[in-house]
């Protein structure tokens, strides 16, 4: 698609259209962008008859693109500040606080280099690998939602527009969970949280079986809020594929390990495009979780069973073979019918896109630092 001329552009707003969403979707979507004093929505607008302008607060724009730039190098700070503080957060407040706790006299010690491996009593440990898990997420998605201020109808869309493509994509993370988890899970430093369970001694079966709950389902739902919830939606209005790919590299460098970022970058990228097939953050959240079982049931298998063991066949190739089956099943199905098609008009490259919101200071700082934790922790293991 050519990039349109300034004379034939109305209003950026209007003639942008997200796609699988319902017509209040929209609505309150354009309202959001049309807020008055909203730094982080991309409008501009001009009647050629008029030379009437309209733009982010009283930056003054000469063209669409040039106010896309501004507005995501907006969004490129407020997301790099904010996982920065995820950075921060996971690395240094988790010590601090493990520090003040023994101090006052709580039973806990923790490895302050490589995986962060809490040591003490049982429900202690659980309590503080939970609490900051929720910390971390929570903090900085506390942070980006106040600053938005995006209404729940957008941030988080809830209704499932296609109900074929919400089944593909259970299908494609049980095949995609399989696959790539049995190549990585030995591998995995994020399965830290999961390795403490199988050392606990002593410990009440409820304390485990609330522990095992909070990883498998609470996490994730927060880890969709942040990522597929305030960071998607606002970056959509430059274009799902752009949204896709900024979401997919953000998540995937928060694994810090090099065979965690390939595997959550590879499961961000189908959750984000079944999500926008769906039109349903719900779609995320269940996929995510549904990832997670498979996780901490491969954990399961590496620890206690083994290749072609009774555990493996029923958690691991028969819902291969059950996403297989539906895979096929599905497509050889008479489709939905086809949305009518709008395509939306291009103001900024993809590559111009990536470039104003990835070199602004914040999101350089972020990036690298993901980048060197990547690298460290793959020479010391």
């Amino acid at each position: 698609m050519q990039l349109p001329t300034e004379e034939k552009l109305l209003d950026v707003v209007e003639e942008f259209e997200v796609p699988n969403q319902s017509a209040a979707y929209q609505t309150s979507y354009r309202k959001w962008r049309r807020r008055k004093n909203n730094r982080y929505a991309f409008r501009f607008s001009k009647n050629p008859k008029e030379a009437t302008f309209s733009e982010n607060q009283a930056v003054v724009s000469d063209s669409p693109a040039q106010a896309e730039n501004i507005a995501l190098r907006t969004l490129g700070i407020l997301f790099g500040w904010s996982l920065i503080l995820y950075l921060f957060i996971e690395n240094v407040v988790d010590k601090v606080v493990v520090l003040i706790a023994q101090y006052m006299g709580v039973h806990i010690e923790m490895v302050y280099w490589g995986e962060s491996r809490y040591y003490g009593e049982d429900q202690v440990v659980f309590l503080f690998t939970a609490a900051l898990q929720l910390l971390k997420i929570l903090v900085p998605t506390l942070v980006i939602l106040l600053a938005l201020r995006m209404p729940l109808r957008i941030s988080v869309p809830l209704h499932v527009q296609s109900k074929k493509q919400f089944l593909l994509g259970v299908a494609a993370v049980m095949l995609l969970s399989v696959t790539v988890g049995s190549l990585l899970v030995s591998r995995s430093a994020e399965l830290e949280k999961y390795r403490l369970i199988s050392e606990v001694n002593s410990s009440e079966g409820h304390w485990i079986i609330l522990y095992i709950l909070f990883t498998v389902f609470a996490a994730p739902l927060f880890w969709e809020l942040l990522f597929h919830g305030c960071m998607f939606q606002s970056l959509r209005q430059f274009g799902d594929p752009f949204a896709v790919c900024a979401v997919t590299i953000l998540a995937a460098l928060q694994a810090h390990n090099l065979h965690d970022t390939l595997r959550i970058g590879l499961l961000t990228l189908v959750i984000s495009y079944f999500m926008v097939k769906t039109g349903s953050f719900l779609t995320a959240v269940i996929l995510r979780i549904i990832h997670e079982i498979y996780m901490f049931s491969l954990f399961q298998i590496e620890s206690y069973g083994g290749i072609f063991s009774l555990q493996w066949w029923i958690i691991v190739l028969f819902p291969c073979a059950i996403g297989l089956l539906s895979l096929a099943a599905l497509f050889l199905r008479k489709g939905d019918a086809p949305a009518a098609k709008h395509e939306n008009p291009v103001y900024m490259t993809f590559l111009d896109k990536a470039t104003a919101f990835f070199t602004c200071l914040p999101m350089v700082i972020e990036v690298i630092t993901c980048i060197l934790l990547i690298v460290i922790t793959s020479v010391l293991g």
